[in-house]
């Protein structure tokens, strides 16, 4: 659920993004496989139980030792959205390299904690433009323990265009943390960093 609300659905600013129903599913699935558990391992992932998000879901491994965020697992809808395989590529080199150290950051938040993230992303598009994707990214562990991995669905359904070929992820429009039993993170989201 978002830290600020006990709703589940973000109280928004006029003009700001609702959470969408498939973000909330999403995290729905992720408590179901979790068992109890702080996080689940990642062999509770299954494509049965995700089919419906499989399309994209993406796993990224963050590498503690060089701020890294490469893509271990990645549904086919991601090579449309950024004309490539993005199996082993480091996320951070797809963001405003203002804001790669936060990402990253953010990131180990969630596995520290551990804590999830919800936010709605402008992307730069082929042609200038500027499209919003909503983002839903819980923690998981490889192997049953403690937290090391991030699970991530790209929801599209908020978008007003055809998947075009993306340049650049901007930084988050609207950003919540999702408090999943242990609380959420003191960490600063706003950009610039005030």
């Amino acid at each position: 659920m978002l830290a600020s609300d006990t709703s589940g659905f973000q109280s928004p600013a006029p003009g700001a993004l609702l959470r969408s129903p498939d973000s909330v599913a999403f995290e729905e699935r992720w408590d179901l496989a979790r068992g109890g558990k702080a996080v689940p391992p990642r062999s509770a992932i299954e494509l049965k139980r995700f089919a419906q998000f499989a399309r994209w879901f993406a796993v990224i491994e963050p590498n503690r030792e060089t701020p890294a965020l490469p893509f271990r697992l990645v549904g086919s809808g991601f090579f449309d959205f950024f004309g490539q395989d993005l199996t082993g590529i480091d996320y951070l080199t797809l963001v405003d390299p203002a804001i790669s150290r936060l990402a990253y950051d953010c990131v180990i938040a969630c596995l520290d904690l551990p804590c999830g993230l919800w936010q709605c992303t402008p992307a730069k598009i082929s042609g200038g433009a500027t499209q919003i994707y909503e983002y839903t990214i819980l923690p998981i562990s490889r192997h049953g323990g403690a937290a090391d991995q991030i699970v991530i669905y790209v929801n599209f359904e908020q978008a007003s265009v055809d998947l075009p070929n993306v340049d650049r992820l901007e930084h988050a429009e609207v950003w919540h943390w999702l408090d999943i039993g242990h609380g959420v993170p003191g960490i600063d989201v706003s950009f610039p960093p005030a």
